[in-house]
């Protein structure tokens, strides 16, 4: 029989049926070992003090005492015979200042340098065990379970193309994942975009694939979710955030490049991928409505109902039994899905959403805005998406109100506009509301600016001048609006007869004087 070395546990169990009055044959057939290793290991145990004549010492103390006995065999390392004399080269090639490599690079350079060819787990054996200055930090992470409807982790990969009918054209096709962190039950999504609205569509139908909502949600940095990543202050994507208020939800966004903040559903890409190529490759024609039907079909049966590696449980019937009944229960009002844009308010106070132009009030001319659209709402939020101002959304073209203007444009603008300038024309008196009506009797609308101009004159010529010069230009006939003006700078005292002499007054006639008549026509 050869020599086999033995383990601790080995020499203790040789060692007791020693102890006990086995003989070195009755020991060696046993257990299977070799009597001369019986012996020498009787031999080493009487040497450390141990004897039939005394009790034997106890699990510890026996091991303590027996382990100097363990053989010390070291496995041959042929590699590191290859690279121990390229230890300086290597850490020169990783290390330098000027054009570092990588390990795997300085790998390369030593096997085509030197014609050596040790493989690169035997290379970063090597560099773990004598340059641990080189070898990168060991990772090691912490799993945290949560309790039954507290948490759900959501990703998104790309898992190749597919054929679209209706577009004619193959087209990317993403992947949708979400895993409940108690249960590890699964939702699976194939779409075509990755855009805001594809997004939260994707929440609305996994949350109703659920029958309810998880507290948490973890969601990595995509645009459709987070506009700007931050550790502590993450910017939500707007419709996201009303998806997130209308189902009761907690965002948390997992850091940047850090996928163990979701590694629950970060491991199920590689299934998901797997499963869209076992798909397609079964069903030659596959559309991305029977591939969704077919991923929901795996999540409650294929996976749903294979023991998890790391709970212990089947997920979907553990899902059923503790997690589904622990989630919150769905609004009951459907989740209406708005569209929100980034918007500029012009300089004719107006901005355009959906091809259609939306008043704001003016000391937001110039900004940008985010305007949030329903099929009957319109409304406008400033940066720190504070309310601004609302519309309802009509038929027409143009959404005004006229409050959002200047008092001078709401004058001339709005319906009220002519009314408007009679009343203040009658506030000044009743000669001035005669001007007036008179000025806008032909045509309203296009004598307004002049009318305007008349009762606005009031300000610095006061009513009781205004009045007068109104009285004088009804009587002249005119309603020009310079005439007005010359009537109403013009001082009245001058205006009055200027006393002739007698000798001037023998030159005036009377009007019909000057009209010539043929007594002959008559």
């Amino acid at each position: 029989m050869a020599y086999s070395p033995k383990g601790i546990m080995d020499i203790c169990d040789i060692v007791s049926r020693w102890h006990s009055g086995y003989t070195i044959k009755g020991m060696s057939d046993a257990l299977g070992v070799d009597r001369k290793t019986v012996r020498r290991y009787v031999r080493a145990a009487e040497e450390v003090g141990i004897s039939r004549e005394k009790p034997l010492p106890g699990r510890e103390e026996l091991i303590t005492l027996l382990r100097p006995l363990v053989p010390k065999t070291r496995r041959k390392m042929p590699a590191r015979r290859l690279l121990e004399p390229h230890r300086e080269e290597i850490i020169e090639l990783v290390t330098r200042k000027v054009d570092p490599l990588k390990p795997k690079t300085a790998y390369e350079v030593i096997c085509i340098r030197h014609e050596v060819a040790p493989s690169y787990s035997s290379f970063k054996r090597f560099v773990r065990e004598n340059m641990p200055e080189l070898a990168p930090p060991r990772r090691t992470t912490c799993r945290v379970e949560v309790e039954p409807g507290a948490e759900i982790q959501i990703d998104y990969a790309k898992m190749g193309r597919l054929r679209d009918e209706e577009a004619g054209r193959n087209r990317d096709v993403y992947v949708f994942i979400a895993t409940l962190s108690n249960t590890r039950f699964k939702y699976l999504e194939f779409v075509n975009r990755q855009d805001e609205r594809s997004f939260a569509a994707s929440h609305v139908r996994m949350l109703e694939f659920f029958a309810g909502a998880p507290r948490c949600v973890i969601v990595d940095n995509l645009k459709s979710g987070v506009l700007k990543p931050d550790f502590y202050d993450p910017q939500l994507n707007p419709l996201y955030r009303d998806l997130a208020e209308h189902y009761g939800l907690f965002i948390d966004t997992a850091r940047v490049r850090t996928p163990t903040d979701k590694g629950k559903t970060e491991r199920v890409v590689p299934l998901a991928r797997e499963l869209f190529r076992k798909l397609k490759t079964l069903y030659p024609s596959l559309t991305l409505t029977e591939a969704n039907r077919r991923a929901l079909d795996w999540c409650r049966t294929e996976n749903g109902l294979r023991v998890h590696g790391t709970t212990g449980e089947k997920p979907y019937e553990a899902f059923v039994e503790r997690e589904q009944p622990a989630l919150q229960p769905l609004p009951e009002i459907p989740f209406e899905m708005p569209t929100w844009k980034k918007v500029k308010v012009h300089p004719d106070h107006y901005i355009q959403f959906e091809k259609k132009p939306y008043s704001v009030q003016e000391r937001h001319v110039g900004q940008t805005l985010w305007a949030r659209g329903t099929e009957k709402l319109l409304k406008l939020y400033d940066t720190d998406f504070t309310l601004v101002k609302q519309h309802v959304r009509t038929g027409r073209y143009r959404h005004t109100d006229w409050s959002d203007f200047p008092e001078n444009v709401q004058l001339m603008l709005s319906d009220n506009a002519v009314v408007n300038v009679l009343r203040r024309a009658a506030a000044i008196g009743p000669a001035t509301e005669a001007f007036v009506r008179e000025i806008l009797e032909p045509h309203a609308m296009i004598n307004l600016r002049k009318a305007l101009g008349i009762v606005g004159k009031a300000e610095k010529y006061g009513h009781e001048q205004l009045e007068a010069a109104a009285s004088r230009a009804i009587a002249a006939g005119t309603v020009r609006y310079r005439d007005f003006l010359k009537l109403l700078d013009a001082d009245p005292a001058q205006q009055e007869l200027i006393p002739i002499s007698p000798e001037t007054a023998a030159f005036v006639r009377p009007p019909d004087y000057f009209i010539h008549s043929n007594p002959t026509s008559q």
